[in-house]
Parts: structure tokens; sequence; C-alpha cells
């Protein structure tokens, strides 16, 4: 379906959008940007009234969002609605990594309630499913063995999870999973060398996939390192006053359609570029930086927090990788906690030296306190790994 003919659907049928339309739609930029927000206090008449019987009769699909604030939305679709925006994904997964919807694969998931209780594993036909909360080691050793008796051929995980699993596994003197052929990068960025990582400890390909409940999947990576968005699936657009916003339209979920949905990503879209895989589909280039991700001054002004982005970007850059995560916390104005994952305890002194100077090219000197650890760990209330948190955002809003 085009973007055009959803959009269409979406203003004739969807309570929400009918309220929302307040002038004549000539252009497709006529059509209104919608945000999580707006979608959060309309989540009821976002649905399509088409569906009514579907829902009494309990022949929708419910996909719960964690959210980067922990805010869930319940998102309803039909079954068959679903499969066609899966498959350009698994069409991609086949053709660049060999993997099939047949191949056993292990995921990690953040809540999922069964006869009033929180699940801790999940199993079918082909896949097995753990919940990633409270990941302590003894956790992760559990769910090793478990793994290894299952025996995946894939796994979908975030990063951070997969990191403090190998931490772990090392810490053991235990060796990777066996037959696993290929990981999925989700939900978070991989940053630095983790990527390489992950890649050489299980000796498998690595990529990445960039999506979100309601629409599914919004770009994949190819074997040659390009995200490349997934037109089959989404229409992409960047809007706002730096054209940075990530706007997504899903072209298969007529349920609940979202259309021109601001989902809180920045980044870019490439259209004309020269991918080694030979395709021309856009590229997208994420911003670590969310939209509401703001450093705050005393004063009152602020100033994004992807300049820390850039800080450690140029860190990688100096020292090969040598930041493997991070996650930064601004506990008062201009004091700030740094949580550091280092590929070697050696570089750790050149790291904050690093730092700090790159800091100070952007802002005025503030107080930083380093702490080098392991491994992040995702948040409990998210299910993802912030890397930037602000404890004055409350009192400046």
């Amino acid at each position: 379906m085009t973007k055009e003919r959803i959009a269409e659907y979406a203003y004739g049928q969807v309570p929400f959008y009918k309220d929302l339309a307040d002038k004549e739609i000539m252009l497709w930029e006529d059509y209104p940007i919608v945000d999580k927000n707006m979608v959060r206090r309309n989540i009821d008449s976002i649905f399509s009234p088409e569906y009514m019987m579907d829902l009494l009769a309990d022949r929708l699909e419910h996909v719960m969002t964690s959210g980067s604030t922990g805010d869930c939305l319940d998102i309803l679709w039909k079954k068959d609605q679903n499969i066609r925006s899966l498959l350009p994904l698994w069409n991609k997964r086949k053709r660049y990594y060999g993997i099939l919807p047949k191949d056993k694969r292990c995921y990690f998931f953040t809540t999922k309630i069964l006869e009033g209780e929180d699940l801790q594993i999940e199993e079918t036909k082909y896949g097995l499913g753990f919940n990633k909360m409270n990941l302590s080691e003894s956790k992760v050793l559990e769910i090793y063995n478990k793994m290894l008796d299952f025996n995946p051929k894939w796994m979908i995980v975030q990063p951070s999870i997969i990191l403090l699993f190998i931490n772990v596994l090392k810490a053991h003197d235990l060796s990777p999973l066996p037959d696993l052929k290929y990981i999925e990068l989700t939900g978070e960025r991989a940053i630095g060398g983790a990527k390489s990582l992950i890649a050489d400890f299980f000796g498998c390909k690595v990529a990445d996939q960039y999506g979100c409940y309601e629409a599914n999947c919004i770009a994949y990576e190819c074997p040659c390192g390009g995200l490349h968005v997934m037109t089959e699936n989404v229409y992409v657009e960047t809007v706002g006053e730096n054209e940075d916003d990530l706007c997504i339209t899903s072209l298969h979920n007529r349920v609940m359609p979202f259309i021109r949905y601001k989902i809180g990503d920045k980044g870019k879209i490439i259209y004309n570029h020269n991918c080694n895989c030979g395709s021309q589909k856009p590229l997208i280039e994420l911003n670590m930086a969310r939209e509401n991700d703001w450093i705050y001054n005393k004063d009152g002004t602020k100033c994004h927090s992807d300049l820390f982005c850039s800080v450690i970007d140029k860190i990688n850059l100096a020292l090969e990788q040598a930041v493997i995560q991070f996650q930064i916390v601004q506990k008062d104005y201009h004091e700030f906690d740094v949580y550091l994952v280092a590929d070697s305890e050696e570089e750790t002194d050149m790291i904050q030296q690093l730092f700090l100077q790159n800091y100070e090219k952007y802002q005025e000197r503030s107080r930083f306190h380093f702490f080098f650890v392991d491994n992040l760990y995702p948040s409990e209330k998210t299910g993802k790994l912030a890397w930037f948190v602000s404890n004055v955002k409350e009192e400046i809003l």
C-alpha cells in the first residue's frame, strides 16, 4: 500500500485522524505531524472502527511497547497485515544472512504477563525467549544453559544484553553457542568496537535492525554496513526545524495506522549513494540522541546531548574504538557521572583526558566523575540502555 492510500484510509476512517484534519489535504506535507504524546493521549481513538468485531472476538494481535520513558502503548495488528509488514525483513534476512523463519532463534522481552504472573521464559515452535529484567550473573548462566539445550541458529538481542553475556561467559571460561550463525542487534545503538567484539566472540555475522513496534522494521543493515530503509514497509522522512526528526508512515497496519508519526529518534536520510551491496534504497544515519535528550544549564538554557556522542566518536577515532559502551548521567547543572566500558584498562587515563578535551570544545567547563565498569545494564523501567539521563530535567520543566 502506498503512503497516500494508507493516509487517505486513516483520515477517512479513524476518529483520531478525522479530528486532526483542520484543512483540505492537497499535498503530502498537508498531513499533520503526529508525535507519541498525541498518540498516548488519544490511544483509543487511533483504532479503526472497521476492526471492532475482530477486537471483540479476540482476533487481533497485541504488541506492548516499552518506549524510552517506560510509558507503554498497546499496539494492535491484524495477523495478515503484520505478516505483510514483516515479510520484507524476512526476505532480507534470507538473502543477506541465510536466516529462515524455521531456523531456531533466541530473543529477549521486557514484560509479558501469563495468568497474572510475569513470564520468565517463552517457548514457541522455533523460538526461545527470556525475560531481560534483573539479569544477574546467575540468571545469565541459567539462560546460557537453556540456550545450549535449545541450540539456536540465530539471536535477536540488544547490544547491552549480548555484551553482558560475553563478559559473564568470559569470566567463567565458557564457549559461545556452537551453531549460532547470526546475531541481529536491535533496540539500542552499538557503538565503537562493540559489533566487532560480538562478532569475534561468537564467530558469526552481526547486523543492525532498526524498528519500532508501531511499524515493525524501519531499516536493516546490509552486509556492506549500510542501514537501508525498508521502503516496502514504511515511508520515512525527516521533519522539524533542523530536518533531523525521523518521521514514519506505516504502510500495512490499518487497525492502528501511524501517519507522519514522529518516533523521537534523530538522523538523516541519504538518497543518492553507492552502497557496495548494490541496493539503491535510501540509507538512514541515526544519531544516538533522541529529541528529548537535553543537557540543562542553570540559567535555563539547554543544549542537545548529542555533543556527548561526538565526544565519544572522537575518542574512538583517536584510540581505535576504545569505548564499547557509555552512559552519562547529569546529576546537577554542570555535574555529570560518566560510566564507560573500555576495551582495555590501559587506555582509561587517555580516555578521560580526551573526553575532557573534546567536551570543552563545545561547552563551558563542567565536573565529570568517571567510572569504568565491566558492563552497562538496560533500565528496569524501559528494558533499554539509556546512554544519557538527566536528573535535573523535571526541575526545569
